[in-house]
């Protein structure tokens, strides 16, 4: 049985949460730093989200890189 979390990007109310997921979604995978990148995030501010939707369950490290990928299904 599939017991995978969904997550529709609507429900969310950070714009940039909404733009991390959906890189993440799109590519499969994204190293850290290429993540704060693309969302033209500063470091702190990136880190902090990052870890807001690690915490939440949303997005998880890829073993034991930097490499960041979803933990959910996003629709």
């Amino acid at each position: 049985m599939n017991n995978v979390q969904t997550i529709k990007l609507e429900t969310l109310n950070n714009q940039k949460e909404k733009e991390i997921l959906a890189l993440l979604s799109k590519n499969k995978e994204c190293i850290y730093g290429e993540i704060i990148r693309q969302t033209n995030l500063s470091y702190s501010k990136g880190k902090e989200l990052i870890f807001s939707l690690i915490s939440r369950g949303y997005i998880q490290y890829k073993g034991r890189t930097t490499k960041l990928e979803l933990a959910v299904e996003v629709l």
